[in-house]
């Protein structure tokens, strides 16, 4: 990329730094496969310094979600349209670029979304966007006419509101799921649950999740979204004409 990085100044800044072989031997996985990953683009490069590249806990969680997917039989083109790895460079740079503008504006949004991994920094203090697709569906609303620092604020709000929520419906469904007794699946084969296991009904919660959340956004987004705009601007036409994108 050619963006020029925006410094930041953060005293909170995390102090976690790994070399490519200390995160293997967190996440299990070989220096090799790592660097492979990196390749493919499903992960980002380290931070350097000198000769010496430098991972984080973005890169941790990351790897993570990569080795439950390949557990779950997906193969690394899948798991790279999963991640968003299919980002662009030109892309990549554009959502950058808005993002810094955006933080020039409101330098409290960078700190925001990072509490949450969906922006981090390297040591320079640039700006490295940890979750791309959750940082572009925000700053679509642009094209709308809303300011790019607008909704970014409003997405660092949002999570922050249904951090807890998201929180105890995983706790909530997942206790529901597991007290069932399902013919072949009782509750007490929990207990020998291998990683293998664990991992995909780690995955496939969160999934289930994500998935309920949009549906019933979906379910009344049009209609909420209409009435807005008419409680507030008056009969907004254009809504009519918008459709809402189903992704599964």
């Amino acid at each position: 990329m050619t963006s020029n990085p925006l410094s930041l100044t953060n005293p909170d800044r995390p102090a976690a730094r790994y070399t490519v072989e200390e995160l293997s031997r967190i996440v299990g996985m070989s220096p090799r496969n790592v660097r492979a990953h990196q390749s493919r683009k499903l992960l980002q490069p380290p931070v350097r310094s000198g000769r010496v590249g430098y991972y984080d806990d973005t890169h941790v969680r990351r790897l993570e979600h990569i080795v439950s997917l390949q557990r779950q039989g997906f193969n690394l083109v899948s798991i790279g349209a999963i991640l968003g790895a299919e980002v662009r460079d030109d892309d990549r740079e554009k959502l950058t670029t808005a993002l810094q503008r955006a933080i020039r504006e409101r330098p409290g949004v960078f700190h925001s979304l990072n509490r949450h991994g969906v922006v981090g920094w390297d040591e320079e203090g640039a700006v490295r966007i940890a979750r791309p697709g959750v940082l572009r569906a925000a700053l679509d609303l642009v094209r709308a006419g809303i300011p790019a620092a607008v909704t970014l604020q409003c997405l660092a709000r949002l999570l922050d509101r249904i951090d807890g929520a998201a929180a105890e419906l995983i706790k909530v469904v997942g206790s529901d799921i597991l007290s069932l007794d399902l013919p072949g699946h009782p509750r007490n084969a929990v207990a020998g649950m291998d990683d293998h296991s664990t991992g995909t009904f780690t995955q496939g919660l969160v999934e289930l999740l994500a998935s309920a959340f949009r549906a019933a956004a979906e379910n009344h987004g049009r209609e909420l979204a209409a009435d807005l705009l008419a409680s507030s601007y008056g009969a907004a036409p254009w809504v009519e004409e918008s459709v809402v994108v189903e992704n599964g």
